[in-house]
């Protein structure tokens, strides 16, 4: 499905809910993994910006961490039981939460899973990003800015996250495709916080004194990851890449501590989710996958990036 389609098709959705409207209004469930996070926070204020622009009612859910699965479990359950009309889901993790989302398509309540997609076949519709082309792009910006050699770390963020476990073999691939005199040393898929990431790279540094570069998965990691590398005076010789284009990416960016970022459009991505489960609420016709298109951006391209698509407002509060 092509993304711009998908956009002029907005125009015509909100016309065709004027009459659904006048008769009922339209309750839209939103089950969020994690609004602490940067990229969740930017996917929040797609859907609800686009719920405010509908006119649709939603229900918003926040399980407070990828971890808590069972908090976001039940959440899908109280949705489900709520009744409302659709649900757009990022999941927590996509094998768990399966039970769940599938009992609610069973009760009569499509789906729509966004980014973090429920292991679902049964899904109205899914949006997201193509992350294995995110993590190839990250590989490209990390390989060229090591010289092609050296020793990389990965900061991988939790198995059975689909964004996550896709991005993380796109950079492989690429590594061992086009830069193999660059070798993984160490990876962490438990590292999900700012913290988590000081503690880690702090060790890191100290096994590996040649370490030459960080992979994140998330910006948020790698804020945690520049902090450690600054507290070991190595900033500079080790490069830091990630993924997500938060302010604080931004930064990064502008300050050079942050060799680059491959960013998806995330607010472009929330905005269509909730337009899918609107679709799909009021019997009208889904697109059955959604792609936003994915950029690699550094300190020569940052200024001329439409930063709407990609991030919420600065004074954006979930």
């Amino acid at each position: 499905m092509k993304l711009k389609q998908s956009m002029c098709a907005a125009g015509l959705l909100l016309a065709l809910l004027g009459n659904a409207h006048a008769q009922k209004a339209v309750t839209i469930g939103y089950a969020t993994p994690d609004l602490s996070s940067s990229f969740w926070v930017s996917m929040t204020y797609g859907v609800e910006d686009e719920a405010k622009k509908l006119g649709v009612k939603l229900v918003k859910l926040n399980a407070g961490g990828d971890a808590n699965v069972s908090t976001q479990i039940s959440q899908i359950q109280d949705l489900s039981e709520s009744k409302v009309d659709a649900m757009v889901v990022g999941a927590t993790n996509g094998e768990a939460v399966r039970g769940a989302v599938e009992h609610a398509i069973g009760a009569g309540i499509p789906v729509v899973g966004l980014s973090s997609l429920p292991a679902s076949t049964k899904l109205a519709s899914t949006v997201g990003a193509n992350h294995y082309e995110m993590g190839r792009l990250q590989a490209q910006c990390l390989g060229d800015a090591m010289a092609g050699k050296g020793e990389v770390a990965m900061i991988s963020q939790q198995q059975g996250q689909s964004w996550a476990d896709q991005r993380r073999q796109g950079f492989l691939d690429t590594l061992k495709a086009r830069y193999p005199n660059i070798k993984v040393v160490a990876e962490s898929r438990n590292a999900i916080t700012r913290n988590d990431a000081i503690n880690l790279v702090d060790n890191w540094l100290q096994r590996f004194p040649d370490l030459g570069g960080i992979y994140n998965a998330v910006d948020d990691s790698a804020a945690g990851a520049l902090i450690a590398v600054k507290g070991a005076q190595r900033r500079g010789q080790v490069k830091i890449s990630a993924s997500n284009l938060s302010q604080t990416a931004q930064q990064m960016i502008k300050s050079g501590d942050l060799v680059c970022t491959s960013a998806q459009q995330i607010v472009t991505q929330g905005r269509e989710a909730l337009r899918q489960a609107v679709a799909a609420a009021s019997h009208k016709p889904v697109q059955r996958d959604v792609q936003a298109p994915s950029v690699l951006i550094s300190a020569q391209n940052l200024a001329t990036v439409d930063l709407s698509l990609l991030s919420a407002p600065a004074s954006y509060r979930p």
